[in-house]
């Protein structure tokens, strides 16, 4: 069978137009049509062995998502898919599918370009959340154990979702006002709407799950009160803490956390933050720099590109070819006029009554490999420059956030991150962690793959299994046959 080499429409993606969307906060990314979905499902060569999957850290049933799509049954399809994602939407947005993942592993893109996997999947789950509502996954008699969660980022949310399909009466814990963590206030509405966040979110609760906002854990209640009260915790408060940097004149007024920008901004919702006049809102002028390379920056950037109109420069150490940040996220960047300073670093900020005005900026080049394997970046001496501005935003990376285990006095790894072994268990007995709280900021999807991990071992620790520990990828795709999941059967063991 011939197989067309390019996916359909256009790579990787058919956007809104970059002079309108660039007013609004519309989003970027436009969907398939079903006619499309369907031919570009077609295209999958349906792999004996399916590198797409073990690509996925959530092990997304990428094989059997296209051979239902192909044939227009989307029922099989949300069945096969939500068994092992329960913020479908959600990852079909946000994930870099190129960078590492699922299509980056697709073996069409050897001959031409990947099946166009997240545009599929976010096919079906916006097609069950606006056409056709689903049941929701089976869940297991009550266990009569009780697990709380703390954190209701994409972390907490899979891993509390697991635990409730498993039996277990499980509570998150969550600081903000709306569960979500960086999905909710940090990834801005352009790349993901918050409806499709808030209806994931909304069909776990239905599962069961209860969620308590506005508690912050070691300040409203104690990690032993929660202790006392349940069987096990599980700690999933992510990346918070940000990076301090020490450049003369950084406390100028102006120069704001790009991170607390961003929460900020959407936090409540954008059209709260638009209508909102109070002392809530940046005075940003129409001069900004950012100062960052990574996703976050270009939120950053192109957040204020939409609430200013004005002239929003990136500002990055490194060459464009060492940016962290997804490269389509880049592209779009620059479509809607956001313009870069490669190999430039704040030396100092100069300001005027103390309100910043402009940033001298050393001229970088890159040197010797540093202890990551990256060129260091090293000062040009006698190669200054400054640029004028108005505010600036700085986003150069995010720690763990250590609030509660300074508070609890757990054990703390690299960062202040929370140590854990190898079953996610930290130093206080019946107490796990999972996420970014233990290894430094990452993508949503993977935060969620170490949820779901550590809600596994949870469960065994919970019912005595521990010696019995069985991988996700077994239980999926080894345990249960592949064959007989393609035939209709279930696409993933029922919980024990």
């Amino acid at each position: 069978m011939k197989v067309e080499p390019n996916r359909v429409g256009a790579f990787p993606f058919h956007k809104s137009d970059p002079e309108e969307r660039k007013k609004n906060f519309s989003e970027v990314q436009q969907s398939y049509s079903e006619e499309d979905v369907m031919k570009e499902s077609d295209r999958c060569l349906l792999c004996g062995t399916p590198v797409c999957i073990d690509a996925c850290p959530v092990l997304l049933d990428v094989r059997g998502m296209n051979e239902a799509v192909a044939r227009g049954d989307f029922k099989k399809a949300h069945e096969r898919i939500r068994e092992t994602n329960p913020l479908l939407g959600v990852t079909a947005r946000c994930c870099p599918q190129l960078q590492g993942l699922c299509e980056d592993a697709c073996v069409l893109r050897w001959s031409g370009q990947p099946i166009g996997i997240g545009l599929i999947q976010r096919y079906v789950a916006d097609w069950e959340n606006r056409q056709q509502k689903q049941p929701d996954p089976s869940v297991s008699s009550e266990t009569g154990k009780k697990v709380a969660v703390i954190g209701a980022g994409p972390g907490g949310l899979a891993a509390a979702e697991l635990l409730k399909r498993y039996g277990h009466r499980v509570t998150i814990y969550e600081e903000l006002s709306t569960p979500g963590g960086t999905a909710w206030y940090g990834i801005p509405d352009y790349h993901l709407p918050k409806d499709v966040l808030l209806y994931e979110v909304d069909r776990i609760k239905g599962m069961g799950v209860e969620i308590k906002t506005g508690v912050k854990v070691g300040k409203d209640i104690t990690l032993s009160q929660l202790s006392d009260e349940n069987n096990a915790i599980l700690i999933a408060t992510g990346s918070k803490d940000t990076v301090k940097l020490d450049t003369p004149g950084v406390d100028l007024k102006g120069i704001y956390d790009g991170y607390q920008f961003l929460e900020t901004v959407f936090v409540n919702g954008i059209d709260s933050y638009m209508n909102n006049n109070n002392s809530n809102r940046y005075d940003l002028g129409k001069e900004v720099i950012i100062i960052g390379g990574g996703d976050t920056a270009l939120d950053c950037a192109r957040t204020a590109l939409r609430l200013t109109g004005g002239n929003v420069v990136i500002a990055y150490r490194r060459t464009e070819n060492d940016m962290p940040a997804d490269p389509i996220m880049l592209e779009e960047a620059k479509e809607e006029g956001v313009k870069f300073r490669f190999l430039a670093e704040p030396k100092s900020y100069e300001g005027t009554d103390g309100q910043v005005m402009a940033a001298t900026m050393n001229s970088m080049q890159l040197g010797a490999p540093d202890q990551t394997g990256r060129r260091s970046p090293q000062p040009v001496p006698g190669k200054e420059f400054k640029i004028n501005c108005s505010s600036v935003l700085l986003a150069v990376g995010r720690e763990p956030n250590s609030f509660l285990q300074v508070k609890a006095g757990l054990k703390t790894s690299k960062k202040n991150s929370i140590a854990i072994n190898d079953q996610y268990k930290t130093s206080m007995k019946g107490v796990f962690a999972a996420g970014d709280v233990t290894t430094g900021e990452t993508l949503v999807v993977k935060a969620m793959s170490s949820g779901r991990e550590a809600a596994q071992r949870v469960h065994e620790y919970l019912m005595n299994l521990e010696e019995n520990h069985m991988s996700f990828y077994e239980r999926y795709y080894i345990q249960n046959s592949y064959d007989s999941m393609m035939e209709g059967g279930e696409t993933g063991p029922p919980p024990e």
